[in-house]
């Protein structure tokens, strides 16, 4: 009671917040998302790999890139996971326990963010800071990727770790806490694939904006110089690893710049630009020369970022959505407007947060605009935070103009949250498991421990490695815990690519076809009900949580 009693009513709500922000990220984690996915298999796998042995599926040691599926992803959220794995096992909740842990301390961080950014200008900072939290807290963009063991987590909450310190640094000038914020910043940049992109144009707009107070600071004594010359060899270390031939392929595979990656978009380009020449609009005509392609397509990509039809919406199963809702609550759209107003108009703000605060949203969807698949929730992860700012100085001003009604608004302010929390809670918890379990592989991973329960009863065990048993060998490794040093003794992995084909032991990976299928004794076949002829027998069958068989077991 004392420790209560010491607490002011702001940081008790921060607590309750905490709280509420822990629940939605910690319940019933094993379950939803419904089985691991097929990055959080690779990840979790590798990761017990290089516990096991200290080097991955491949035999190499992931220092900043790990191969996977013949693609390449950041290696520290892989780092992340080992003291998980060694505590409670290779199991789908250790790979996601260390995005959890970030998120929720994001949503900590966020407040003390705010607060450092808006405090010269308004007695109601702390207020300010404690609606972000709390609508973070309860993002369903937020809440969706941070329940998923996935490096985005890692990128985003480093980066606002790196933004705390780097704040907090500004004000008490302290040179050891801007290092600090620098380490962070580095961390984020190497976490993602977005982060090589973000983070570098960041932190350039960063020193633009404080740069009379940086170079003042970093030069008026030897230790801070010391601190500056520390941080560029980092820094450069780290851009020669990120962009490394190996590094690039993943960048190079999902680019969206060429007209090789956009056939469609670069055909109807073509189409437009022939149609302007004849029609002599020079101003279409330039902008829809074939050379201009690759601005052509970031800046649509750019701007399809800030659609609010993807933004509030979900139209049907749409990746990275709860279903049922959008990234962002609809009610949040106009109290977006009046936040980004207050923003850009009002002087209560420092000029030099107002530049970083919309420095930060305007860099956010880069990274995702120069890739396929844009608009994309996770490579534009970043944004999630800033649109939380831009709600919650909404609603401040809100409460501010009607502070007489302060009562009535509050009150229909808990309403509208209680709803979204319910509709949340529902579509997520209940729905999302039913609808998504397909994304998850979720038939396949309940049929591979049935197979290795039974596999010394045969001599032979083929699985499919295509669409429902896409990648199967490595849900067989993650499920049943393969001994790693064992799997490298016997080769390891050689290539896997999205068609390629693995041994292991007595199991076969790869493409069943049942008509010319030497049928060998004693041979158990795992495939998709397309594998095999309809009036087969089979031994069991596996579905998804929509009720549809997915899996089919036969034997010989």
């Amino acid at each position: 009671m004392k420790l209560f009693q010491k607490l002011n009513h702001k940081k008790l709500l921060l607590i309750v917040i905490l709280i509420i922000a822990i629940f939605l990220r910690i319940w019933d984690l094993g379950n939803v998302p419904p089985s691991a996915s097929l990055d959080e298999a690779s990840i979790g796998y590798n990761a017990y790999s290089v516990l096991k042995t200290g080097i991955d599926e491949y035999g190499d040691f992931p220092l900043i890139s790990q191969r996977g599926y013949d693609d390449f992803r950041r290696s520290t959220y892989l780092f992340l996971t080992i003291p998980f794995i060694k505590m409670f096992d290779l199991n789908v909740i250790s790979v996601r326990l260390p995005a959890v842990i970030l998120s929720i301390l994001t949503v900590w961080a966020i407040y003390y963010i705010v607060v450092l950014l808006f405090e010269k200008g308004s007695k109601y900072a702390e207020y300010i800071g404690l609606l972000t939290s709390f609508l973070l807290a309860i993002s369903p963009w937020h809440i969706y990727i941070s329940r998923l063991g996935h490096e985005s987590n890692a990128y985003l909450s480093f980066f606002i770790f790196g933004l705390f310190f780097f704040l907090h640094g500004i004000k008490k000038e302290k040179g050891t806490t801007i290092f600090i914020s620098m380490i962070f910043f580095l961390l984020s940049m190497v976490s993602y694939y977005s982060g090589q992109v973000f983070i570098p144009l960041f932190l350039l707009g960063l020193f633009i904006i404080f740069r009379n107070k940086l170079l003042l600071f970093f030069l008026s004594n030897r230790k801070n110089l010391i601190y500056v010359i520390s941080f560029f060899i980092l820094f450069f270390l780290s851009l020669i690893m990120v962009f490394s031939p190996e590094a690039l392929i993943r960048y190079k595979g999902t680019s969206a710049l060429t007209p090789e990656a956009q056939p469609d978009k670069f055909a109807k380009s073509v189409e437009l630009r022939n149609e302007a020449v004849k029609n002599n609009n020079l101003i279409m005509a330039i902008y829809y020369n074939r050379r201009l392609f690759p601005i052509q397509v970031f800046i649509e990509e750019y701007f399809s970022h800030f659609d609010p039809r993807w933004l509030f919406i979900n139209s049907g199963s749409e990746s990275f959505k709860i279903p049922n809702l959008g990234l962002l609550y609809f009610w949040q759209a106009p109290f977006i407007i009046f936040g980004t107003g207050f923003i850009l108009l009002r002087k209560e703000v420092d000029a030099n947060y107002k530049k970083l605060i919309l420095l930060w949203f305007l860099l956010s969807a880069v990274p995702a605009s120069i890739a396929t698949q844009a608009p994309h929730a996770m490579r534009s992860y970043n944004f999630v935070p800033v649109w939380q700012i831009f709600t919650a100085l909404g609603l401040g001003y809100l409460f501010y103009k009607l502070r007489k009604l302060k009562l009535w608004i509050l009150s229909l302010f808990l309403l509208v949250t209680l709803f979204s929390l319910f509709t949340l809670f529902k579509n997520y918890f209940n729905n999302f498991p039913k609808e998504q379990s397909k994304s998850f592989q979720y038939g396949l991973t309940q049929a591979i421990p049935y197979v290795f329960s039974r596999q010394n009863d045969y001599n032979h065990i083929v699985l499919s490695n295509k669409d429902n048993l896409y990648q199967s060998y490595m849900f067989f490794l993650f499920h049943t815990k393969y001994d790693p040093e064992k799997y490298l003794k016997q080769g390891g992995t050689l290539s896997g690519g999205f068609a390629a084909t693995h041994k292991i032991g007595k199991y076969e990976f790869r493409p069943i076809n049942w008509n010319s299928e030497v049928k060998k004794e004693k041979t158990l076949y795992v495939g998709n009900p397309t594998d095999f002829p309809k009036d087969i027998q089979s031994v069991t069958e596996f579905k998804n949580l929509d009720g549809n068989v997915v899996v089919v077991i036969t034997e010989t």
